[in-house]
């Protein structure tokens, strides 16, 4: 089920915390890069086969990596990420699974960063008009660009990111509820068959369950026809991957199959809490 190479399963690694787990998935190939973080300002890159369930460990970074501002090209060759090691951060586009960058854009904060790909040949970076992020390599044949096709530049936090990949992907907007002062909560949604739907409830604020950050995500499978819903507590990512469901839960890739009783034929494909860190040299 599991490809080794980088690092493998090491049971050595004592943490009482589970590996936080996010994952991008390639729109136009089997491709997916898991992003997986913890111990404390430890991330893995890992790369997934969606056609045979196989999982490659890559590169690790002894930094903060911004998920919601990472994404994957459509063929699933490249990756963006934005980062945070020591107070600097930097925008990188990399080959999957790596951290090594081929495009390099330093930066002096938090504020923008990351960004999208428009295509397999170009990406958009989130910065207002690339004021902030100093370029000091430029390796990739990919092209950039500071405009994304319909929306306003320099989209800022996490969920201005976040927001529009969901949409791109497939997801639908729903409603947006305020909790309080502090917290609100965006709704998407998105078709799983003809009965059901996954809820993502994408949670922004200062009271944040411990464990979590600031934003978060928490998920639930609404029966269209009953209104029904089965509520997943445990669920820190999920999407639609082909026919399947799949989604990451205490540190575990899950996949499973959603009939007319609900989820079925749930399977563990790959523990990510046993990996740590490793030193490798990307091939490239």
């Amino acid at each position: 089920m599991a490809k080794r190479g980088g690092d493998v399963f090491n049971n050595q690694l004592n943490s009482s915390a589970p590996a936080r787990i996010h994952i991008l998935l390639a729109k136009n190939s089997y491709q997916a890069i898991v992003i997986r973080r913890g111990p404390s300002r430890q991330t893995a890159a890992i790369s997934r086969n969606r056609k045979d369930d196989t999982f490659f460990v890559g590169q690790w970074l002894k930094g903060r990596v911004y998920h919601y501002r990472c994404d994957i090209s459509p063929n699933g060759e490249y990756w963006i990420y934005f980062a945070m090691k020591d107070g600097k951060t930097w925008t990188c586009v990399a080959k999957t699974p790596y951290f090594t960058a081929l495009d390099f854009y330093s930066k002096g904060d938090s504020w923008n960063g990351g960004g999208l790909f428009l295509n397999d040949r170009a990406y958009w970076l989130n910065d207002n008009g690339f004021e902030k992020h100093k370029r000091s390599r430029k390796l990739s044949p990919l092209s950039v660009t500071a405009d994304y096709p319909n929306h306003q530049n320099g989209f800022g936090e996490c969920p201005m990111i976040y927001f529009i990949r969901l949409r791109r992907d497939g997801w639908q907007e729903k409603s947006f509820e305020t909790i309080d002062k502090r917290n609100t909560v965006q709704h998407f949604s998105k078709r799983i068959n003809d009965a059901w739907d996954i809820v993502k409830k994408f949670h922004g604020g200062l009271d944040h369950p411990i464990g979590k950050g600031i934003y978060h995500e928490s998920h639930l499978l609404l029966n269209k026809k009953t209104g029904e819903e089965l509520v997943c507590p445990d669920w820190e990512w999920a999407d639609v991957d082909g026919d399947r469901l799949l989604w990451a839960e205490k540190g575990l890739i899950y996949a499973g199959v959603v009939k007319k009783q609900g989820l079925e034929q749930s399977k563990p494909l790959f523990d990510c809490n046993d990996l740590c860190f490793e030193n490798l040299v990307a091939p490239y």
